[in-house]
Order: C-alpha cells, then structure tokens, then sequence
C-alpha cells in the first residue's frame, strides 16, 4: 500500500490476512491520510483476559444471553473499533476532522484490539470454555501490533511529529508499547505519549509471561502490581526525555474499578470505599511517574458518566469531555495541544486529594 492510494480525509480498513483475533476472525486495521508528516497511532481498548478463567467470558452474545456473564475482552477487530472509536471520535473526539481538532489535519492508524492482552501477547492460550469444550485463545497483540507497524512505516517513511495514544485497555498498550513504536520512527524527535484511563492494581506478572506470553521486555518489565508505571519506567530507560508523557484518567474511574475489583471477587460491583482505593492508587501513581521523570504531565477529571455512581467517566479523549469538558478551566483537548507544544502542566490534581 502506498500513500497515493489513500483518499486525504477518509478513513480505509486495511485487512491483514497474517494477522489473527482472538479466535481466528479477520483482522484488520485503519487509516485515514492526512498531513504525512504528522502521525497519530492510536490503540483501542476493550477489556482484558488475564487468565485461563476469564478466558471463558470473551465479549460476544452467547456470553451474556446464555450464560449471563458480563463479557470480558473484545474478540472482533471487523466491527468494534469502526463501531466505537472512528465512528464516535469523528463526531466529537480526539478523532474528529473538524477545525476545533488539533489533530484534525494528522494522519492516523487505528489499531484494533481483539485479542485480550493489552496489545503484548505473543502466543497461544489453551482453555476451558463455558460450555466444557476446548478452546484457543489467539494472545497476539504485539505480533499483529508489529505487522502493522511495518506497513506504517511504509505509508509514512518521514512522520515529523509522532503521537502514540490510547484510552483504557489501548492506554496500557501505549505504556507498553510506546517504546516499540518509537523505533519503528526513529528520525522523529517530535513524540508524545499519551495513555488515558490504565490503573489496575494486580499481580500481572504471571499473565504477562504464561498467559499472554509477552516478549521478554515486556514482560520482564512488569515488577510490581502496577504495570503501567513500570511499563513507563522501562519506556523512560529506553528513551529518556525525548517523548513527552502524558496520563490522563478519572479520579474514581469506574469501569477500572469494577474490573479490579471482579477480579478479586468474582463480581461487578463498586462502592465508595472501592473508589477511596482506587484514589489513592491513583495519586501514588502519579508521584511515582513525577518522581521517575518531572516533566510527566497528568490530566485527572471527574467528569460524571452516571449521576447515581460513586465512579466517574471511563476515558474522554474520544467523546464530547475532549472538547467541552473542564477541570480547572481546561479541558482535555487544550492541555493535550499545550502539552503537544511543550507547555507542560498538570490539571485536577485536587481531585486526589481526600474529601
């Protein structure tokens, strides 16, 4: 694929016949043209499978209507992303083609997330499904990651001004990622990271390494319960000071909430002392990261997804918060161009503070 087979403005799905879904479906991922020195890869989210059990619960009717299990992982790259982030996004997100945009006139590749592995694994899990039979789970995140990243760098062969993002399941992605990404471009100087809506407190080690079956550095990176500081730390010995880092989540996140906490107990459920938890995870988080490099840049919210629940929004990068939501007078989209032009600051850092 060359760059003049790509309409400017209009995004093109690009099958890979190579690559592989959770189970086996086609994959695919897309591209929209726009200014070719200047490009967004973004990853999407869509939950997580981090053991042979919640292997069982991919996100697919069956799991729900037959078995009334809330879905776990996304398993179809054809339809969810195209679905959720390009269709939304180019309404009123981070994606959005319209003037207000900073990134409207960016080219992009959107890369699908259907293999329940935060975009690391590299190799096959065998299971138990829900109704007893045996079952392979194609953990092949970063493997299809790399295939793309060979195509883009094609498409793209002189990218000025790189942003690696992602939201929720993508934003763990890009901490773990951001590193590989990064060598794929490697006459860019200009680079910004940004990793929105990533906390939950696990022990991640065993299915970075058994389960997914991640590739050494990233799996080998993953040292504590928090595996996106250490997945950023391991970014920031590789690459130092040359990327800008940026994090942006909700004080109470409520979606990474009820996952933490499902997989303790088995069950979606949150309260307010499951978000006093969260809370002060999060604000260690980010004197972690501010410790590891001072320049690291946050963006916390309360932003309301629901009024009658104690959490708050999951992700606002692609959705209407980007543009009209405020925290201390800034919303998303004018911290993430600041910090884009090396006005770096931090916003709703009260909102870690205890009530």
């Amino acid at each position: 694929m060359k760059l003049q087979d790509l309409q400017y403005g209009e995004w093109r799905k690009i099958y890979l016949p190579e690559a592989s879904c959770a189970f086996d479906g086609d994959y695919c991922f897309h591209v929209r043209r726009g200014d070719a020195s200047r490009l967004m890869i973004y990853l999407c989210g869509g939950g997580v499978s981090w053991d042979r059990d919640s292997a069982k619960w991919p996100s697919v009717p069956e799991t729900t209507e037959k078995y009334g299990h809330v879905g776990l992982y996304t398993v179809c790259a054809d339809t969810q992303p195209e679905v959720m982030s390009i269709r939304t996004g180019a309404e009123n997100g981070f994606h959005s083609t319209t003037e207000e945009n900073p990134l409207c006139g960016w080219s992009e590749i959107m890369i699908p997330y259907a293999t329940g592995d935060f975009h690391t694994g590299a190799g096959d899990l065998t299971f138990t499904a829900a109704d007893g039979s045996e079952r392979v789970l194609h953990h092949h995140g970063y493997l299809n990651l790399q295939k793309v990243l060979k195509i883009a760098r094609e498409v793209f062969p002189s990218v000025e001004r790189l942003l690696i993002c992602g939201e929720s399941a993508g934003a763990f992605g890009t901490a773990a990622l951001a590193g590989d990404i990064m060598d794929a471009f490697p006459e860019c100087d200009d680079v910004t990271i940004l990793a929105d809506s990533a906390l939950m407190s696990f022990d991640w080690s065993a299915s970075a390494r058994e389960i997914w079956q991640s590739p050494p550095h990233i799996a080998d990176a993953v040292t504590t319960e928090n595996m996106v500081t250490d997945w950023f730390r391991a970014v920031y010995a590789r690459h130092g000071d040359k990327p800008r880092y940026l994090f942006s989540c909700g004080c109470r996140d409520q979606i990474l909430i009820m996952f933490r906490v499902y997989a303790e107990t088995g069950i979606f459920t949150i309260d307010p002392e499951h978000c006093e938890e969260f809370r002060g995870n999060l604000a260690a988080m980010c004197r972690d990261l501010k410790e590891m490099n001072p320049k690291f840049s946050f963006y916390i919210h309360d932003f309301m997804a629901d009024e009658l629940a104690p959490g708050v929004l999951h992700c606002s990068f692609a959705n209407g918060f980007y543009t009209n939501g405020r925290i201390d007078g800034v919303s998303p989209k004018e911290w993430l161009e600041d910090a884009m032009n090396d006005r770096l600051y931090d916003v709703g850092m009260g909102l870690l503070e205890g009530e």
